[in-house]
């Protein structure tokens, strides 16, 4: 595997051109040999785009680019196959990165296209030249800002000013919901419209699955602290699953937007711009929120897809790019000087010379740091190589809930091993009776199973195996929530392990005496 070969797959064969370009009709030509790096198949615009098309722009949030990819190096089409189709129509930039670690500062950034790590509010006060000022010159504006307040209510009637307090309270309640809310105003307009969303996915808390729907934590999990959640290994690669399992969900998201601007008849005509405030870092020992030299091409690896009005056919662009470099972009395709001093960059045309090849990264305290572009993608390549490793891409098996030890158990009848006398260590589950009555389509699903160990051996380790209906959903090592305190344990089934009605549950300790595993009842 070779981030070096990072490619889409486009949906049939379309023959290479002898120069490389993408045209913009009725205003610039965007070459695209000025995109050093570039490998695609490029195909030409051929509609001649309005001077002012509208923009659609989406950011999510805590999003490390690492995240989409599959063994091959490209974006997960079976897992993410909305972000693949888009890939499929946009040019997509897998080396671009954000400078910035914290969504306050990594949103000022994207919008106002200056690297600044001083901590100021995000609000229109102090940044009074950004994105929505620029556009607001000629473009009715749609935005939903989540962390930030730039937008000023001039433009932005519905905005309000966002606080710790308020931008906690938008992360535990109503995400899909006002992501539904802010796409039900997309429609296609009578004058020019800049159609903005943050979108607080697949930021934590992970609560949702694929689908859609939810799962709870038990109480068992209330005492592990902040350290075990960060440096215990097997609560390190859960949250990753868990990372993972609502980008899916994210992805769902995505694919509802495309739809809704596929029917409106803005697709085509739009300059379509999704990316995130800036990456994360998982799977890694400690906190990967905050930046460091051990981390750092982790958090600055930033999804970016543009799709130009009419453009047909995806493009990959390996150089470096970073998320300040959308504005000029944007600025760029709308016709709209930007009169304000800015470090980015339009991506396409000749001012993708001045892109430095290097990664700054600036910590909160002013610390700075550069990544060449050999170093970023070495880097990029072992977190790839980290998550492969975990979790696997696409369908290959054990996918996304094979994690922890004995892996190779998973999904297996519990009669195909032998099953010992019941001994003097007992498991008890938090809330048993959730499966009592499962009801596949409720809201919430009892798929994560948490509770703790009792009576001899509970302080000790112990590797568990989670049975739904006579069969192993789950591998899990019991975690002390402290130094010599009983075990607790804690770990995702799939959806599919459920069934309509009582669903019979059984925790066992695998026990290794021999060649094979055998199981010792806990319940």
């Amino acid at each position: 595997m070779n981030l070096g070969n990072l490619a889409t797959r486009a949906p049939r064969p379309v023959r290479r051109p002898s120069r490389l370009a993408a045209v913009l009709l009725g205003a610039c030509v965007l070459a695209a040999a000025s995109c050093s790096g570039t490998t695609s198949r490029v195909g030409t615009v051929r509609q001649r785009a309005p001077r002012h098309p509208p923009v659609v722009m989406l950011v999510f949030d805590e999003f490390s680019t690492i995240s989409l990819l599959d063994a091959r190096g490209g974006i997960d089409a079976v897992r993410y196959p909305h972000f693949a189709a888009l890939a499929h129509h946009a040019t997509w930039f897998p080396y671009a990165t954000a400078s910035l670690d914290e969504t306050g500062r990594a949103l000022r950034s994207l919008f106002t296209a200056r690297t600044t790590w001083r901590w100021v509010k995000p609000d229109y006060a102090e940044n009074r030249p950004n994105l929505f000022t620029l556009l607001g010159r000629r473009y009715r504006l749609r935005a939903s800002e989540e962390a930030s307040s730039l937008c000023p209510r001039r433009l932005c009637r519905s905005v309000r000013r966002q606080t710790g307090r308020s931008i906690r309270h938008e992360l535990a309640t109503g995400r899909p919901e006002r992501f539904e809310s802010w796409l039900r105003i997309v429609r296609r307009p009578t004058r020019p419209t800049f159609y903005f969303k943050h979108v607080l996915l697949p930021h934590g808390p992970w609560v949702f699955l694929p689908s859609g729907q939810r799962y709870h934590g038990g109480r068992s999990e209330a005492g592990l602290s902040w350290e075990r959640w960060h440096f215990n290994r097997w609560l390190v690669n859960q949250d990753y699953q868990r990372h993972l399992l609502q980008l899916e969900f994210t992805d769902r998201l995505l694919g509802e937007a495309l739809q809704r601007l596929r029917s409106t008849g803005l697709y085509d005509r739009s300059l379509i711009v999704v990316t995130a405030d800036n990456g994360e870092c998982f799977g890694r020992l400690g906190n990967g929120h905050e930046l460091s030299p051990r981390n750092a091409a982790d958090i600055a690896l930033t999804p970016l897809l543009v799709k130009l009005p009419f453009q047909r056919a995806g493009r990959v662009v390996r150089r470096h790019v970073r998320t300040i470099d959308v504005l000029p972009t944007i600025a760029r395709v709308a016709h709209l000087p930007v009169d304000w001093r800015i470090e980015g960059r339009a991506l396409f045309g000749p001012s993708t010379r001045h892109i430095p090849h290097s990664t700054l990264m600036v910590t909160r305290s002013g610390h700075r740091m550069r990544l060449s572009e050999d170093e970023l993608r070495r880097r990029a390549a072992a977190a790839l190589r980290l998550k492969l490793g975990l979790f696997g891409s696409g369908d290959s098996a054990p996918g996304l809930y094979g994690i922890g030890p004995y892996r190779f158990m998973h999904g297996t009848a519990v009669g195909q091993w032998r099953v010992l006398p019941a001994g003097g260590l007992r498991a008890s589950v938090d809330d048993p009776a959730r499966y009592r009555d499962v009801r596949l389509g409720a809201r919430v699903l009892p798929v994560k199973v948490t509770g703790r160990l009792l009576g001899s051996g509970s302080r000790r380790r112990a590797e568990l195996a989670i049975a739904l209906n006579g069969r192993i959903a789950a591998i899990a090592p019991a975690v002390a929530p402290r130094h010599g305190a009983k075990r607790v344990f804690s770990a995702l089934v799939p959806e599919s392990a459920l069934r309509p009605g009582a669903n019979g549950i059984e925790i066992f300790a695998i026990k290794r005496a021999g060649k094979a595993p055998e199981l010792e009842p806990l319940l």
